[in-house]
């Protein structure tokens, strides 16, 4: 099978021409990104890394927007280099993944061939923009470094939370690395609050989930987290919250999990999840 016929993205094509034999794009993206980490490790310190300075040292200049560009971020082609540009009014922790990803495109061959937009609008990108937030992961939680905090087999929500202010990251951007990287059967759940309606008590639903490979369970959108579960106790008193094991019924089966529950913030007019729950095997 040819590139164009297994990759639909130019850019992905354009990637994987740069790939060892058996590499997966997500296998290249990561390589690409620690070797620009392993290159400026003497220089750049952290944690927190910030991400303008990774930028500087790779000659890329970093902006904030003067204008409306309708996204997070864009990265400019000017010549044989880029500009990065990030929009006003964003958390310091979105700023700062969205250097990331906009730092991910030079990664691509074809990077200063045109100018790129982040738009969650744009389907046929979802596979290109993918495989960014996987280098910005590497960018943001360098993986040397990251294992280091890996302490234990099952973090807990305080510990996770401290994490995320470590690497002044956001909660979600660190939950997502540690499913990755820790050496156990581990899931975090995004769930949203929807106000019961009759005699149900039903307050969470789930939005989405993060698994890594050794999670033996497949968690969809909308199931219905039991009341009981100490993700509701974090959501009402809007702090994390631990619990030794809960049992969550998934695809017709029970579950049995340790559960870690941490608020998320909320954003005015983003339907965006209010709870994160890690559940480790």
């Amino acid at each position: 099978m040819s590139l164009e016929e297994k990759y639909t993205h130019e850019s992905v094509r354009a990637l994987m021409a740069d790939a060892y034999d058996g590499e997966s794009p997500q296998d290249v993206i990561r390589r690409k990104a620690c070797e620009i980490v392993a290159r400026h490790r003497t220089l750049w310190k952290g944690p927190p890394f910030c991400p303008i300075q990774l930028a500087d040292l790779e000659g890329i200049f970093v902006e904030e927007a003067p204008c409306d560009i309708k996204s997070d971020g864009r990265i400019f082609p000017m010549g044989d280099k880029v500009l990065i540009q990030y929009a006003k009014g964003q958390s310091e922790e979105r700023i700062r993944f969205t250097v990331c990803h906009e730092l991910a495109h030079t990664l691509f061959p074809d990077c200063y061939r045109r100018i790129r937009l982040r738009s969650p609008k744009e389907r046929a990108e979802w596979e290109f923009e993918d495989l960014c937030n996987v280098a910005a992961s590497e960018f943001l939680f360098p993986r040397e470094e990251f294992m280091m905090e890996l302490v234990s087999p099952t973090l807990s929500a305080e510990q996770i939370r401290d994490i995320s202010m470590s690497y002044k990251a956001s909660i979600d951007a660190t939950a997502r690395r540690i499913v990755h990287l820790i050496d156990r059967p581990a899931c975090v759940v995004f769930a949203q609050h929807k106000e019961p309606k009759g005699k149900a008590v039903t307050s969470l639903t789930v939005q989405y989930a993060v698994s890594n490979s050794r999670f033996p369970f497949k968690i969809y959108k909308n199931l219905k987290i039991n009341s009981k579960s100490v993700a509701n106790i974090s959501y009402r008193e809007q702090r994390p919250v631990s619990c030794n094991l809960e049992n969550w019924y998934i695809g017709g089966k029970w579950g049995r999990f340790k559960a870690e529950a941490l608020p998320l913030p909320k954003f005015e007019s983003k339907d965006t999840a209010d709870i994160a729950i890690m559940l480790y095997c």
